[in-house]
């Protein structure tokens, strides 16, 4: 029987309700269980957000691992952090305000069983905000279609993805050297390292947007994101065309924040995610 972990941090500025609905999604709503939660908590958290995880531990007693960060480390380190402490055949992240379909975890391992020549697997997400506006993002299907999309995108939402244990017994990590944008730099690794990356049609999770979401994806972001593109796609395409691309993003992420708000919130931005 193959068996599940899912891997999460939390920090002191998430939101405990959330938190809790996204425990809830991969747990109780699953309709295939994971084996182990390992929960990296990032730093000294809020009296609310301890009251949340503290009802978890009493629910889920040994399936729950708890990891305490003295201080606040960022969200690269602590999964560094985690991964060790997972120790089944397949690894599941899971962000702290984000909603799993039911279906999610038994597609994904079914997917991953038929389909042993997968490393990593994401799948199409449901994005949605405190108005209920909803928004479907469709990520590259197959190893060829990511190759085409990862200059001008993460071919991946990272919440999304299930890793095979061995890419990190391997000795893969993410990059401490970003704080941001760790995910993009990780699949130009994997790429380059010769694993095989897919999604699932499937919407397997709902993203929510915050009014703090265009914030962190203009300014804080823009330059080490462009680093990261521009380093990835010199490693796995050499010097190409395809350089425009990181260094449109930049400029889209100078934006004014007002500005950006408007194009994510707008039809324009389904056009260019096309």
């Amino acid at each position: 029987m193959s068996t599940l972990s899912v891997l999460m941090s939390v920090y002191k500025k998430d939101n405990p309700l959330f938190l809790n609905q996204a425990l809830i999604s991969i747990w109780d709503n699953q309709i295939l269980k994971p084996n182990q939660l390992v929960l990296v908590l990032d730093g000294k958290l809020s009296d609310r957000l301890n009251e949340v995880i503290d009802i978890w531990i009493r629910k889920l007693e040994k399936n729950i691992i708890i990891i305490k960060n003295r201080d606040n480390i960022g969200l690269t380190k602590s999964l560094n952090k985690g991964i060790p402490y997972c120790n089944s055949e397949y690894i599941a992240r899971m962000d702290s305000d984000d909603i799993s379909d039911s279906k999610r975890f038994m597609l994904q391992v079914e997917f991953l069983k038929m389909n042993k020549n997968i490393d990593v697997l994401g799948g199409a997400i449901l994005e949605f905000n405190h108005n209920n506006k909803r928004f479907k993002r469709i990520f590259p299907r197959n190893q060829k279609e990511i190759l085409k999309k990862i200059a001008i995108a993460s071919p991946f939402s990272h919440p999304t993805v299930m890793f095979r244990r061995k890419i990190f017994l391997d000795g893969n990590r993410y990059d401490e050297k970003h704080i941001t944008s760790q995910d993009i730099s990780f699949w130009f690794h994997l790429l380059n390292n010769g694993y095989q990356l897919a999604n699932l049609e499937e919407v397997v999770l709902k993203y929510r947007i915050t009014s703090e979401t265009a914030k962190r994806r203009s300014f804080k972001k823009a330059f080490g994101e462009f680093q990261i593109y521009f380093k990835g796609i010199i490693q796995l395409f050499g010097l190409s065309l395809k350089l425009i691309y990181p260094l449109m993003r930049l400029i889209f992420r100078l934006l004014p924040i007002f500005l950006i708000k408007q194009i994510y919130n707008s039809k324009l931005r389904a056009l260019l995610n096309s």
